[in-house]
């Protein structure tokens, strides 16, 4: 079993050499057709639109996550620097930090952080951190014991227990009269929380790669208890609710969610089942500096994610301005002042002249329509910020007064201890260049 790591926009073909991670070990080798094949098979440009297949091969776009197909697992990274080599294990390393810290972040993956992870199952794989949380999480509740719940059940039963249902008992105990169909409330550990775990359970040996987790997958099989089989779609989660007696539950089912929601078996020859966790990596981005910037804020600033305003209606038609995040202040006149952030995840650096035109469009239209005194395009970047604050009359053709618009390069990621990771401290920065704070 092996882990194939490749980057964002980035296009693999038959035959190609590439680095192929068996553990902590990275090896050269050529890609097999039957990898791509398997690939082509789950692709969907609607439902699950993560590539697009091209002649011979596979050409990612901005999703990133994990596919696991056969033996291989996908690991699609970001990336936004300059560097072009695709093929070097540091810069799978480093890519592969960032992206976990931001997962982190968001709260898309609540695993210990990467080195322990890694000296302790000696696995390169993002599927198996969620695995491995997934495990300890189930771990937990083994531990501090499974809560008990209940339902009704209506059964052929040997005694006279529960509410007699004389129609069906007729109908179903005319020969066997020692029996009685009867409906009765059981308490036990058979309901929709534990059923979901276990089916997540069951699937854990077909989708991970490292042994050591394989061997624990099958230990939690023999621990949990057996319950019913359930079918499990979107609507199944949407009927659950925690109270505080299954609260510890939350995390368990979130991850046995994110597992079987993208899980696809194939019922045919059973030889490739496969699992899609993928996050759009320009979503990620912008959920990322909104949370570093709340984590910054000091009580003085209302920040907005994804705040929706009407600004088209006609007839049944509505269209709406929704900007990445909002800034509010109150200034000293106790006025209220807004400033926009758009997030971009493209790598610029300081070459301004890759701003699109319609990215300057939305910044005048945000200008006017929120009447905010700056609207920046935030770029990630390792480098600190660049000032390139723009002339609004070279841009607009028209006197903004005091408002400003630009660009920020922000420190997104830095060395710390020999590993490169995401800047915790890149909301405090941004909000000082932005004089929003001291």
């Amino acid at each position: 079993m092996f882990t194939l790591k490749v980057f964002e926009h980035q296009t693999i073909k038959v035959g190609e050499k590439l680095i192929f991670y068996r553990g902590d070990k990275g090896i050269e080798d050529t890609l097999e057709e039957k990898y791509v094949t398997a690939l082509w098979k789950i692709y969907n440009e609607k439902e699950r639109p993560f590539f697009t297949p091209s002649r011979g091969g596979i050409k990612f776009c901005e999703w990133v996550g994990i596919i696991k197909v056969l033996d291989l697992t996908l690991e699609i990274l970001p990336k936004a620097d300059k560097t072009d080599n695709f093929n070097d294990e540091k810069e799978h390393n480093k890519w592969q930090n960032i992206l976990i810290d931001m997962l982190r972040v968001c709260r898309s993956l609540d695993t210990p952080s990467a080195s322990e992870a890694a000296l302790k199952l000696k696995s390169n794989s993002i599927l198996d951190l969620y695995i491995e949380r997934f495990i300890s999480e189930i771990n937990y509740l083994l531990h501090v014991g499974l809560i008990k719940k209940y339902r009704k059940e209506e059964t052929n039963y040997s005694a006279l227990k529960g509410r007699l249902l004389l129609q069906k008992h007729i109908t179903k105990n005319i020969v066997h009269k020692e029996l009685f169909f009867i409906s009765k409330t059981t308490y036990d550990r058979d309901h929709l929380l534990n059923q979901i775990l276990a089916k997540a359970i069951k699937i854990l040996p077909l989708i991970c790669n490292n042994q050591y987790l394989i061997s624990k997958c099958y230990q939690l099989q023999l621990n949990f208890p057996e319950v019913k089989e359930v079918k499990v779609d979107n609507s199944t989660f949407d009927k659950l609710t925690f109270d505080r007696k299954s609260d510890s539950y939350k995390t368990a089912v979130q991850i046995a969610k994110l597992l079987l929601l993208n899980y696809r078996p194939d019922v045919s020859s059973g030889s490739t089942h496969s699992i899609a966790i993928l996050f759009d990596m320009n979503k990620l981005w912008e959920e990322y500096i909104f949370r570093m910037l709340q984590k910054a804020n000091d009580g003085t600033l209302l920040i907005h994610n994804q705040k929706s305003t009407k600004f088209w209606n006609h007839e049944s038609t509505n269209r709406y301005l929704k900007p990445d995040i909002i800034i509010e202040r109150t200034n000293s006149a106790l006025e209220k002042e807004y400033v926009v952030i758009d997030t971009k995840w493209k790598n610029i650096y300081d070459q301004v002249n890759k701003v699109s035109m319609e990215d300057l469009r939305q910044m005048f239209a945000y200008h006017h329509y929120f009447d905010a005194v700056k609207c920046y395009l935030l770029y990630p970047g390792n480098t600190s910020r660049k000032e390139g604050d723009f002339v609004p009359n070279s841009f607009f053709k028209k006197d903004l007064g005091l408002k400003s618009c630009g660009i920020i390069i922000s420190n997104a990621w830095e060395i710390k201890n020999g590993r490169v990771g995401l800047n915790k401290s890149i909301g405090t920065e941004i909000l000082q260049s932005l004089e929003l704070i001291s």
